[in-house]
């Protein structure tokens, strides 16, 4: 065994020191074992030799073992610089039966300029896989180079806007720009293969390489995909390595030649990219996806790499995006995804996260909450996070799925099956294979909101089973589908069929079965078994013959759990929204024989259960690590024989063994004696600063770069500038652009002509010295903007000129992303596009401008590492570093943000200090409030930017909204009496300036939880402060 890595060791130091520790409560055990795999050589720990990972026409294997790939996309660059909370939103993945996570790796964040390296930004990568391993999920590793993602340029790097090639083609200059990365990103990620001891088991090549603008005739070009396939493999990447369509396009499949890759999968976006849609559209429950997979990519397992949805500036808001892509529509849209024989399955989002600090693209706002199953603030009370953990958990004890293949014609036409409905309403899909039968009966309609009554024949082994035999009918609810079985074996035993879905089933010490449905619905199961006259008990409702080795039960789905017991067979009967509240955990390290797992009921989050050896006795003491919200009753199931003590969270806790031999224990929850959050309004002393001081008459801005690049190599818009003005030509890629253009009076009446571009929701100002001419404020649909300014009367003097500055603000949005290949749109520049001062007649240009602009400070050699090369945009404030902790204030508290604001056109800068503490035994959700104002004319189409710690972590636009809140994560503000540096800027682009009614710290319900709190491993914000900036200007 090599020796582990540091992360890990000191996951493994908590464990080894948890006795001596009063805060036990972040103690986690390392799930590496999960994995299969041992470190070293090609041979697996029982002797394999060969890949690590293969793979047939039915699923995955690892060393041999099949496997369902139950995936969520989690990207670490939008929760940064942690790595407790990503192990935090790693074991709530894992809590819901989930095996795998997915990320992209952003180019632009790794390489931000041409052959420089982020390390910070490499360090991130790597610890994420460590944090992976440890967690016991396996990852599919998506590096692209071009990843799409909603991020800026959709990944591609800001410098690639002064290359010439053809984007993500076997262009030979954007194969060169691309190598550096291309190369390195796949070296790192061959370490973490699950060959080499890690927990990378699939590698897919770029990103939805599906589309290119009509006027480009060389695609798909194979040639650049077998070209990023070589890369990989000479880097030793050795897993299989896959792509993914944007749509069943049968681009790079398996069996083309040049470009194919192994193992072919396609994105599933029924409802669209856009989660503001108010209704379910018609026909998005797609009955050919099965027939499509057949004829492109029959001999490997059927892939759905992506799907989803989200939201946009001017749009509804993630709260109404929860609505539409919410556990009912999972519960249809993916179970007919399970229908169509899906083994490689990819949620994305599981965890969405944040764009902070101007990491995404001009459509999408601060937030990137994506309606996950995990919210962006890491809570996990949405109704989806319980309902996917239903799936994956059936996925989780059902192997036979795993070899089971669905009927081609889907829906019409299954031997020995019927299903009978009013009007046909009701139709199924039949999955066979040798370990059981699957089928997911659904409406035909999928948007159907009434409930329908039907009837089934289902052909099993015994025989075919009219079913309902003992009632007159079933019923599916309106918008709601099934996974059902036949032939199902659960322990020893074979379910012949059962009209309930199953959750979970645990055959240690005795066999436990959990099945559920709506309250209301009658069901029946029928199973098999080896006795001849077994004991039978059950609650009231609960009907159970036995019959020739079998048993058939009859029950109506009631709010109360009911429950069947033949012999040792316990068969839990729940409506749904008390299976929503069960967890299957794995047990490790276990000492009892076959203690592999157990159910428990209840609690938060179950995190983790293990075993220790009791001191002197051949006897264990059950450990769990849990979160709760509330007092709680835990029941657990199938308890290793061994175990006689429990502790939950390092504390030892009283239990009860009820009639059925499960443990009992009650947890007491304690709200927090936390004081109150700062009143960031009242209790708060704000230090305020001008940060448009270019719109000073001394102002110097001799230090500033000169715009005199003739040449440019954008290839979306005729460039009609003397020079460039535009930002990337300068290496300025994210944030605020300031240009100051010069120019020498030559004539009394003049016109400016303006024409910017900053992406969609961007804004612009003008000023003529000091004088506002006009504001762009933006619109969620307008990407640039062209104005004409009739100039105010010039002062003429030949002999002593008369110097004028003409300042512009442009906000960048963000670069664009570049989905169809030989249009080049992440290429579109920010920042001028035209201008001109015009004769009165605006026909000739009459006085030359000579231009410098700025951005971020130092552009592509930015100086903070820690936060990375977009946190920073260009105003004055960020140029200086006035945004870090430890920079100087002003002294000048004469000005608020809230009733004073700014009272002029220009930007105002506050920052403040605050410290307050909360229990740390707790995870409690914090966020920053905005309060949009009655009166719009208070924020007078401002824009509004949050700094904390540093860290950029809202972008506030009232006018186009829809975000109001802004989450924050605990490591990125402090909460245990530490000092945060908190700064807000605000642009005031009208007359009578602007400022912001109210900002509020918010904090949600405390979960006393187990996770191992944020700087326990790391601190970045603690490693970057203000330092000064010398020759900042």
């Amino acid at each position: 065994m090599t020796k582990l890595p540091s992360i890990i060791a000191m996951f493994l130091a908590f464990i080894l020191i948890a006795p001596a520790l009063a805060t036990v409560h972040y103690v986690m055990p390392n799930y590496t074992w999960q994995l299969n795999h041992t470190n070293g050589s090609q041979t697996g720990s029982w002797g394999w030799e060969g890949p690590a990972v293969t793979y047939d026409n039915f699923s995955l294997k690892v060393y041999g073992e099949r496997i369902m790939l139950y995936s969520g996309e989690f990207h670490y660059f939008r929760l940064p610089r942690s790595t407790e909370l990503w192990s935090d939103v790693m074991f709530k993945i894992r809590a819901m039966g989930f095996n795998a996570i997915s990320f992209y790796v952003p180019w632009m964040l790794l390489e931000p300029k041409k052959g420089v390296w982020d390390e910070v930004g490499w360090s991130d990568l790597e610890l994420f896989l460590e944090t992976a391993q440890l967690s016991g999920l396996y990852v599919i590793a998506r590096p692209g180079p071009y990843i799409n993602a909603e991020v800026s340029g959709g990944g591609l790097p800001g410098w690639l806007q002064r290359t010439t090639p053809i984007l993500r083609t076997a262009d030979l200059e954007f194969l060169q720009a691309a190598e550096n990365y291309t190369v390195k990103v796949a070296e790192l990620i061959a370490k973490w293969q699950v060959d080499k001891g890690g927990p990378v088991i699939l590698y897919q090549v770029e990103n939805e390489y599906t589309v290119a603008a009509d006027s480009y005739t060389g695609f798909p070009d194979n040639g650049y995909m077998q070209w990023l396939i070589e890369k990989a493999k000479n880097a030793s990447i050795t897993i299989p390595i896959i792509n993914n369509d944007a749509w069943p396009a049968g681009n790079s499949r398996p069996g083309i030649g040049v470009g194919e890759v192994d193992i072919y999968g396609h994105d599933l976006y029924p409802f669209g990219l856009d989660c503001s849609v108010k209704e379910w559209p018609e026909n998005v429950t797609y009955t050919d996806l099965w027939a499509k997979h057949l004829n492109m990519s029959a001999g490997t397992p059927y892939t759905i790499p992506e799907g989803g949805a989200y939201d946009r500036w001017g749009s509804v808001g993630y709260d109404e995006c929860v609505k539409l892509f919410d556990d009912v529509q999972a519960r249809v849209l993916f179970k007919n995804s399970y229908a169509a024989g899906v083994k490689i399955f990819n949620v994305y989002m599981i965890y969405g996260g944040t764009n902070w600090g101007n990491l995404g693209h001009p459509f999408v706002y601060t937030s990137y909450d994506y309606g996950a199953a995990i919210a962006e603030d890491r809570t996990i009370n949405r109704a989806k996070y319980s309902e996917l953990k239903l799936h994956a958990n059936f996925f989780k004890v059902s192997p036979g799925y795993l070899t089971a293949l669905p009927n081609v014609n889907f829906t019409e036409g299954i031997v020995g099956f019927e299903i009978n409905s009013t009007d046909n309403q009701v139709v199924a899909t039949q999955m066979t294979g040798d370990n059981g039968t699957f089928y997911v009966i659904r409406h035909r309609d999928y948007r159907q909101t009434e409930n329908v009554n039907f009837t089934l024949r289902l052909p099993t082994s015994p025989g075919d089973y009219t079913l309902p035999g003992l009632s007159s009918t079933f019923v599916l609810t309106g918008r709601d589908s099934k996974l059902l079985v036949t032939d199902y074996p659960f322990g020893d035993h074979i379910l012949t069929f059962c009209s309930a879905e199953i959750l979970t089933w645990n055959s240690y010490n005795k066999t436990t079965l959990v099945v559920y449905g709506n309250v209301g619905e009658y069901h029946e199961l029928r199973f098999t078994h080896d006795w001849d006259s077994p004991s039978i008990w059950s609650t009231p409702d609960v009907k159970i013959w036995s019959s020739n080795h079998s048993n058939v039960v009859q029950w109506t789905v009631t709010s109360e759990r009911q429950l069947g017991v033949v012999n040792d067979v316990y068969i839990y009967f729940e409506d749904r929204v008390s299976a929503y509240k069960y967890w299957t955990v794995d047990v490790w390290p276990s000492f009892s024989p076959g203690a592999s797992s157990v159910i428990i009921y209840g609690g938060y989050l179950i995190r983790t259960v293990s075993e220790t050896w009791l001191p002197g006795l051949v006897t264990t003491n059950l450990l769990i690590t849990a979160d709760f919200n509330q007092t709680t009753t835990l029941e657990i199931m199938n308890v290793p024989l061994l175990a006689r003590n429990l502790t939950v969270n390092g504390e030892p806790v009283d239990f009860t063994v009820n009639e059925h031999g499960n443990w009992v224990a009650v947890i007491d929850y304690e709200f927090p004696n936390n004081g109150p959050v700062p009143d960031l309004v009242t209790g708060v002393q704000w230090s305020y600063r001008d940060s448009l001081p270019e719109l000073q008459s001394n102002y110097d801005d001799s230090a500033w770069p000169e715009a005199l690049l003739t040449t440019n190599n954008t290839d979306t818009a005729f460039v009609l500038t003397p020079t460039s003005l535009y930002g990337s030509d300068y290496g300025f890629h994210s944030g605020v652009l300031v240009f100051r253009g010069h120019f020498t009076a030559t004539r009394h009446s003049a016109i400016l002509n303006l024409y910017t571009q900053g992406g969609v929701g961007y804004a612009s100002s003008v000023w003529l010295n000091d004088t506002l001419l006009y504001s762009w404020i933006g619109s969620p649909d307008e990407a640039a903007n062209q104005t004409l300014y009739i100039l105010p009367q010039l002062d003429v003097n030949y002999d002593n000129p008369v110097n004028y500055t003409v300042t512009v603000l442009v906000d960048n949005m963000g670069l664009e992303e570049n989905l169809q290949v030989g249009r080049n749109y992440m290429k579109s520049p920010r920042g001028i596009m035209d201008y001109g001062i015009y004769d009165d007649q605006a026909k000739d240009i009459v006085i030359p401008i000579n231009w410098k602009l700025t951005g971020n400070w130092k552009g592509e050699d930015y100086t903070d590492r820690v936060r990375g090369p977009l946190n920073e945009g260009g105003l004055f404030a960020e140029r200086m570093g006035y945004h870090l902790p430890g920079a100087p204030s002003s002294g000048d508290t004469s000005r608020g943000p809230f009733k004073d604001g700014i009272d002029r056109p220009g930007v105002g800068f506050w920052s403040a200090n605050l410290a307050f503490n909360l229990d740390g035994r707790y995870d409690i959700p914090l966020s920053f409030e905005f309060q949009d104002p009655e009166d719009p004319s208070i924020t007078n189409g401002c824009r509004v930017w949050l700094w904390v710690n540093g860290y950029q972590f809202g972008k506030y636009i009232p006018h186009l909204g829809p975000q109001r809140e802004f989450p924050v994560p605990d490591g990125i503000i402090y909460t245990n009496g530490t000092e945060n540096y908190i700064a807000l800027a605000i642009w005031a682009p009208n007359e009578g300036g602007a400022r912001i009614p109210w900002l509020s710290l918010k904090s949600g319900h405390p979960v006393r939880t187990s996770r191992i709190p944020p700087g326990t491993v790391r601190s970045y914000v603690a490693e970057s402060y203000y330092d000064g900036r010398e020759g900042a200007y």
